[in-house]
């Protein structure tokens, strides 16, 4: 079975849990759910529906804002800005243009018409890589929209790691692959095959849930 991040053929069982599988790429170190497990569109919409990821939750407003200090202090010349994969009520994109940044937001599910063929400074995507189907063919389209020595920035939680690899021990209990919208998981090696690939640098990895690269050219 083919890994969808970097087309490596040979990926392997990891386990059986969730009602699910799960599978690994040792090319690339990606953790995936096979797309015979995938849930239908419309229970997917109705899951992110269940979330109250709105102005109104003090606790998300935080997060996102923690995020932005941190992106003021790393990425610098920073203008334009796209949220990608915003969520039905997109509070990032709020956020980001309080702070002064001139911001897009695009989704596939909530606000799937917007123009993806500018280009910016900064891409930006929270709470969103560990749902992609396909993220080889999404990296692909997002980073030609960045500009030159522009950033990605991705926040998604990082497998549980032990002595620098998966730590299958941890990852089988572990509550964030139980959402059954989660389908991709993405670790340190992981993101050095994509900065390798995608012609980026990593500017920044709080070796948890949010790493930012840079674009070198």
């Amino acid at each position: 079975m083919k890994c969808p991040l970097c087309d490596y053929d040979s990926t392997i069982f990891l386990l059986e849990a969730d009602a699910r599988e799960y599978r690994s790429c040792e090319k690339c170190y990606l953790v995936f759910v096979p797309s015979k497990f995938f849930i239908s569109r419309k229970r997917e919409i109705e899951r992110y529906l269940e979330h109250n990821n709105t102005l109104t939750n003090e606790g998300y407003v935080m997060m996102f804002q923690k995020k932005i200090n941190t992106i003021k202090k790393i990425c610098s010349g920073v203008n334009t800005v796209l949220d990608y994969g915003c969520g039905y009520e997109p509070v990032l994109k709020f956020l980001l243009e309080r702070e002064g940044y001139k911001t897009h937001g695009y989704d596939l599910n909530f606000f799937p018409n917007e123009e993806l063929d500018e280009k910016y400074d900064l891409i930006i995507s929270t709470e969103t890589f560990e749902h992609i189907k396909n993220p080889r063919q999404d990296l692909a389209s997002l980073t030609p929209n960045i500009l030159s020595k522009g950033y990605l920035a991705i926040m998604t939680r990082f497998y549980p790691l032990r002595d620098d690899a998966l730590c299958l021990e941890s990852f089988t209990d572990w509550y964030y692959k139980r959402d059954p919208t989660h389908i991709a998981f993405y670790g340190q090696k992981t993101f050095l095959w994509i900065a390798n690939e995608f012609k980026m640098e990593i500017c920044y990895n709080n070796d948890f849930d949010f790493i930012i690269f840079q674009k070198k050219s």
